[in-house]
């Protein structure tokens, strides 16, 4: 073949090539969707990762405005007061000096009372309690008795609150004492706290009157928005616990895997977005989200498109703490990749271009 004829088809060749370079570049840019990335604390913040802190910011300042508005609203602590174990009472019954006197309530909400005996009075207001040893004096000893009942040293109304707040430690108060107004003297919520608030206490069971222990799972969002149905009076031995976020991992063809707080990564479509969205040769119609039981250990696999998600973004899954979201690769995809990878550097025979 002649010299010029070659170098005709030479030039073809790298002219094709070129094309299909500007194209590949093209489909791959539109392919992969662009997202704010994780806030890595290593150099200058972008200005995403800035608008997502300031987001951050603005939201927990928005809940603890809120727990405080509420606070104040419901007379941070100005409500009625129950007794509990360990307080000193003070029982007086009039006219009848022999009956009157102080008592230790006991760990099991009593007090022994003479004639009567024990009395049940924990979890019971002033005004509950006195009508009751006034009940029970009057069914045998006394007509219609007056009894009076001041607290003289308060000790069962303590209650802990751990976990992400400002100040966390052990309260005393004189007076009843709301969850929201309990996280109002913590200072609030801090940041990097999860999405729930966990109480254990002990409460006066109402069918049966026994004191019984409690246990509460609610919701920050809940608390703020559904005070009435969510802001319970703590009993005794009040533990109020706000625990931290977790984490959602995220490995395959994304632009940065790696460990997300939960509380950032709520679903498929953040994760992706926090993790810098979905490599070009990603299968985007097969996303596996991997979840382990609590109680068998089993890891259980759920499948979403990204394509079908962003159209219905109410298909997208929640994520939960420790979900690891899988992105694999395209084999079509793979195969191309690897195979204009192997174009180009014969094309350019090792050399990179400047």
């Amino acid at each position: 073949m002649p010299r010029n004829a070659r170098n005709s088809l030479w030039r073809r060749f790298i002219a094709i090539l070129s094309v299909l370079v500007v194209a590949s570049g093209l489909y791959g840019c539109a392919g992969q969707r662009s997202a704010p990335p994780v806030v890595s604390g290593d150099g200058p913040a972008t200005a995403e990762e800035f608008r997502q802190r300031m987001a951050d910011e603005a939201r927990l300042t928005q809940v603890n405005e809120g727990l405080m508005a509420l606070a104040v609203e419901g007379g941070m602590g100005g409500g009625l007061y129950r007794i509990g174990a360990e307080d000193n009472v003070k029982v007086s019954v009039f006219g009848v000096p022999e009956l009157s006197q102080e008592y230790r309530v006991d760990g099991s909400g009593r007090i022994m009372m003479p004639l009567i005996g024990a009395v049940s009075i924990s979890g019971l207001s002033l005004d509950e309690a006195e009508q009751l040893i006034a009940t029970r004096y009057g069914e045998s000893y006394l007509r219609n008795p007056q009894v009076s009942l001041q607290v003289t040293e308060y000790r069962s109304q303590q209650f802990t609150v751990i976990g992400a707040v400002p100040n966390p430690r052990v309260y005393t108060t004189s007076q009843q004492t709301t969850l929201i107004e309990a996280l109002a003297r913590a200072g609030g919520i801090s940041e990097g706290a999860g999405d729930f608030i966990y109480l254990t206490d002990r409460v006066r069971d109402p069918d049966t009157g026994e004191m019984k222990v409690r246990s509460l799972l609610v919701t920050v969002d809940d608390l703020t928005r559904q005070p009435g149905e969510h802001n319970v009076v703590l009993g005794e031995s009040a533990l109020v616990n706000v625990p931290r976020g977790g984490f959602v991992f995220v490995e395959g063809d994304v632009g940065r895997p790696g460990a997300y707080p939960q509380t950032r990564a709520k679903s498929v479509l953040t994760a992706l977005a926090l993790a810098g969205g979905t490599k070009w040769e990603a299968d985007r119609s097969n996303l596996r989200v991997m979840r382990q039981d609590p109680e068998t250990r089993q890891w259980i696999a759920m499948e979403v498109s990204h394509d079908e998600i962003r159209k219905n973004p109410e298909q997208d899954i929640d994520l939960l703490d420790g979900d690891v979201l899988l992105v694999d690769s395209s084999p079509i995809r793979s195969a191309w990749l690897s195979t204009w990878r192997v174009i180009t550097g014969v094309v350019f025979l090792g050399f990179r271009p400047l």
